[in-house]
């Protein structure tokens, strides 16, 4: 193998220096620690409850979540382990939100600590790269859902690193002859990461690729991700003999995202380079400080994002404030690019930055539709990466300075949007209560009033039956409230009948519209955030944070509402 000399090991670092990284992702979950649950956590939540019922057939119910009423195995598009440890949290704590993001941080924990061993392997000041990576938007509101996400970086960051550690030869170094204990260990935490989610075969390349550019025998690493693979390959084997749904449910949202407009290639071109820039932040910001290109390569560049923005490739409006964001965001992720690409063989652990930062933004142009979930795996080899270029060329106060300036930004975006994030979601859950009280409490023990036991009067219109059209938090609430969910397959809006009560949203990528008049009193419901920034609107802007078919920016300047919520009261 080729020698080159590594900063100081991880035990030979600070102490504190871990502490404060686990610190901080401790921080980072318990300010939102009672946020209500959101986006994909209500898919997998009826799954765990359904296995503390019978935990030999996890999926073996019918759930209605885009519409239509299916068995759960077609629409559920990731292998069981999250089910299984929801489970577990749903048994030990009952289920509330603030006890179950508790139960998970010990992951939010391995995976911040697994990002601080694979910056410190090639950084020798890693600490502040690291804290700005858990800050920056792509990955502190990711990790703050009780979703896959969580398990593929807790497990997969540490079988990163225990792969990188027996190809740089540590194990013989200690004795342990040609695999040992890092081979063995690596292969067993990736199997559990791609068991998690389909997507961290991209971890699992990314130390392939390091370890064969490192010299390593490729028929080893072929043994080290076939390992990696086997419980995947024995969860896709046992789904093939009871019916073969995994798969296609895999690709269902893809599926149906790549009939859309959104799907042409001007879209998702600007979607990869904006949600690249804007996921990190200092991915759109620090190239400018690594690489300045003059000349034919700066007009080169130019004309490709004048080209790409131009209003001819716009799929409808486009406001000028999106247009010069996604430019802006999208200039610096195109210049990292390129500065990645040249420093193929010259930069300190180009062997893992660039076959991670490849492959994490190819998954990302080909698993469509979720691209802040996708780009997610490309965020820390991009920062990690411009941190090597920067940390080498810059004095290290000049350097210094430039990573607490970029750690304050990035941390005062990301509470923000994180901020707007919770404010979406503990929406959904405050309008299921008040729907609950509003319609659906006829006949429940009503609270007393005065003090001398007399009975609250009870709401006017209560014990109707309510429905609701869209899915994420609001489906999650509305459906333990007592209302039921449109079900095309049943009739949709035509079981709807007078005196029936439907809620409808508008930052929802899931809505039944009438194909007829309904006649009906209708009020709206409007959710509004102070911070004017948003990561998904129901018009005039384009962000699409977690559906990127609403929009090619993770995030947008807007004051319009958080979400607006009709509630159609049927005559």
């Amino acid at each position: 193998m080729t020698g080159r000399p590594f900063p100081p090991a991880a035990g030979k670092r600070p102490a504190w220096e871990l502490a404060v990284v686990l610190g901080f992702t401790a921080l980072t979950v318990l300010i939102f620690l009672g946020k209500a649950y959101h986006m994909d956590e209500p898919l997998y939540l009826p799954a765990a409850w359904h296995i503390l019922k019978d935990p030999l057939h996890p999926f073996s119910f019918e759930f209605n979540y885009y519409g239509r009423s299916l068995p759960y195995r077609e629409i559920n598009n990731t292998p069981p382990v999250i089910m299984y440890l929801l489970a577990l949290g749903l048994k030990l704590t009952g289920g509330g939100e603030r006890a179950m993001r508790l139960f998970f941080l010990p992951f939010d924990l391995a995976a911040a600590a697994g990002l601080y061993l694979l910056a410190g392997r090639f950084l020798f000041r890693p600490l502040l790269p690291v804290l700005i990576v858990l800050a920056c938007p792509a990955y502190w509101i990711n990790m703050a859902h009780l979703m896959p996400e969580k398990l593929v970086l807790a497990f997969g960051l540490w079988g990163l690193y225990g792969i990188i550690r027996w190809s740089d030869g540590r194990d013989a170094e200690q004795g342990h002859g040609a695999f040992g204990a890092w081979f063995w260990s690596s292969a067993g935490l990736m199997a559990l990461a791609v068991l998690s989610k389909y997507n961290a075969v991209v971890l699992v390349g990314a130390g392939a690729g390091y370890a064969v550019l490192r010299g390593a025998p490729w028929r080893r690493v072929a043994a080290w991700g076939g390992l990696a693979c086997s419980g995947l390959a024995a969860y896709l084997a046992l789904d093939a003999f009871s019916g073969g749904a995994a798969p296609g449910a895999a690709w269902l949202v893809t599926r149906q995202a790549s009939d859309m407009p959104t799907s042409a290639l001007s879209h998702r071109l600007r979607s990869i380079l904006a949600f690249l820039g804007g996921g990190g932040l200092v991915t759109a910001a620090w190239p400018f400080f690594v690489w300045r290109p003059t000349g034919k390569g700066l007009v080169l560049a130019a004309a490709l994002l004048l080209c790409l923005f131009s209003p001819f490739l716009d799929l409808g409006p486009v406001r000028a404030v999106d247009r010069l964001t996604g430019i802006l965001l999208s200039a610096g992720a195109l210049l990292l690019l390129a500065r990645a690409a040249l420093a193929w063989g010259k930069v300190p652990g180009w062997e893992l930055w660039l076959p991670w930062l490849g492959l994490g933004l190819a998954a990302a142009f080909s698993y469509w539709s979720v691209m802040a979930r996708t780009v997610l795996l490309a965020i820390p080899p991009a920062v990690f990466c411009l941190a090597v270029l920067l940390e080498s060329r810059m004095p290290a106060r000049r350097y210094a300075a430039l990573c607490l300036a970029s750690l304050a930004a990035v941390f005062s975006v990301g509470l923000a949007l994180s901020a707007v994030d919770a404010r979406y979601a503990d929406s959904q859950r405050t309008l299921a209560r008040e729907i609950s009280e509003r319609y659906l409490d006829a006949g429940r023990p009503l609270p007393m009033v005065g003090g001398g036991g007399t009975p609250a009067p009870e709401p006017p219109g209560a014990g109707r039956r309510v429905w609701f059209t869209g899915h994420w938090g609001l489906q999650y609430y509305l459906e333990r409230a007592g209302a039921k969910g449109l079900d095309v397959s049943a009739g949709g809006w035509d079981s709807v009948r007078a005196g029936d009560v439907v809620v409808v949203p508008s930052v929802n990528t899931n809505i039944i519209r009438p194909h007829r008049k309904v006649l009906a009193n209708v009020t709206r419901a409007e959710v509004s955030s102070s911070i004017p920034a948003r990561l998904m609107c129901a018009s005039g802007c384009e962000a699409g944070f977690y559906s990127n078919v609403m929009g090619f920016l993770p995030f947008s300047l807007s004051a319009e509402p958080v979400d607006t919520h009709e509630i159609v009261e049927a005559l």
